[in-house]
C-alpha cells in the first residue's frame, strides 16, 4: 500500500578502523550510529556545506553513500524504522504528539504492526531485544535526557495517555523523545534494560574508557540544537548544520579513539531525513 512520498534522509559516512590494504577487515564488534537531522544529501555533503567536518574530513575518511533514502516524514516514523524495520502510522508520522498505544497492534503477515498509536505491543521486538536475546549488548545515549527537574534521569518520555512536552526545546532541556526510538516499544520501556540502557549522553565517555564497557550497538541522539533540527536554538547557538558540526568534531574523535572501536568498530552519521519544503526540499524517495 502507498503510503505517499519517502523522504531522501541523506547519507551515511562509514569510518572503520584501520586495516592494512587488502587485508581482511576485523569483525564488527561495536556499531555506533549518531542520526542528525532534516538535511538532504546535497546540502550536508555539497562543496558549499555548512559542515565541512562532515562534508570534508570525515568522508576522506570513511565511505560516503548517497543513496539512503527515509520511509516517511516526520522524523519519529523513521528512527522506529532505523531499530525495528516497522514503517509509520498517522500517529507516528506526526510524531505522536500525544504518547499512547498501539491499537489493535496485531500483527500482519508480513511482520507489520497494524493498527495506530504510538507504543509497540511487546509482541514487537527491535534490534536491542535480537541483541539481547545473543547475548550482545546495547545503549541509547540522548542527549539532555538528564537535564529535567521533574523527569525521570533515564528511559524518559512521556507519561502513557498524556502529550509529549519535549516537542520543542526549552533552555537547559532539547531532548526530544521521539529522536528517542527505544521508548516507543513494550518490549523496552516495560524492562528493567530500559533505565539501565536507554541514558543521557554525558555517560558514554565513561563506556567508552574499555572494550568491555563499550555496546555491542550505540544509538547516539544529540539535542534538537545539536543534531541540526532547530535553527537559531532556545539558548542562542545557531543550530543547523553549523551546530551539528560542532557536536561532531567533540564527538567523533572521542569514538574513533576509544579502545573498542579500534577492536573492530564502525560509526555510522545519518540523518532522519531531508527537508520536506523550500528550496531544498527533497523527495526521491517514495512508497
Amino acid at each position: 500500500m502507498r503510503r505517499g512520498a519517502l523522504i531522501l534522509a541523506a547519507a551515511c559516512l562509514f569510518a572503520a578502523a584501520s586495516a592494512p590494504a587488502r587485508a581482511a577487515l576485523p569483525p564488527v564488534k561495536h556499531v555506533f550510529v549518531i542520526v542528525l537531522e532534516n538535511e538532504n544529501a546535497d546540502t550536508s555533503f555539497g562543496p558549499d556545506s555548512q559542515a565541512p567536518y562532515l562534508a570534508k574530513t570525515l568522508t576522506a575518511q570513511g565511505q560516503f553513500m548517497p543513496n539512503y533514502y527515509g520511509i516517511t516524514h516526520e522524523s519519529l516514523g523513521n528512527y522506529v524504522g532505523m531499530i525495528s524495520g516497522q514503517g509509520s502510522n498517522i500517529e507516528t508520522q506526526s510524531d505522536c504528539q500525544f504518547y499512547d498505544e498501539m491499537l489493535p497492534g496485531l500483527p500482519g503477515p508480513d511482520g507489520q504492526a497494524l493498527g495506530q498509536g504510538c507504543v509497540y505491543p511487546a509482541a514487537f521486538h527491535t534490534v536491542a531485544d535480537q541483541l539481547a536475546a545473543d547475548g550482545l549488548s546495547w545503549k541509547g545515549y540522548m542527549e539532555d535526557m538528564g537535564n529535567s527537574a521533574t523527569e525521570p534521569q533515564t528511559c524518559r518520555h512521556p507519561a502513557l495517555n498524556s502529550r509529549d512536552g519535549t516537542q520543542t526545546a526549552k533552555v537547559g532541556d532539547q531532548y526530544a523523545a521521539r529522536h528517542n526510538p527505544f521508548v516507543y516499544f513494550d518490549s523496552i520501556v516495560d524492562s528493567p534494560a530500559c533505565a539501565q540502557n536507554d541514558v543521557p549522553l554525558d555517560r558514554l565517555p565513561a563506556d567508552l574508557a574499555a572494550d568491555k564497557t563499550t555496546p555491542s550497538f550505540a544509538l547516539i541522539s544529540p539535542n534538537l540544537c545539536h543534531d541540526g533540527h532547530d535553527s537559531p536554538c532556545v539558548d542562542g547557538e545557531p543550530g543547523g548544520l553549523v551546530s551539528a558540526d560542532a557536536f561532531l568534531q567533540e564527538w567523533v574523535p572521542r569514538i574513533m579513539g576509544s579502545p573498542g572501536f579500534k577492536k573492530g568498530g564502525v560509526l555510522v552519521v545519518t540523518f532522519d531525513e531531508a527537508e520536506d519544503f523550500g528550496s531544498n526540499a527533497d523527495s526521491s524517495a517514495c512508497c
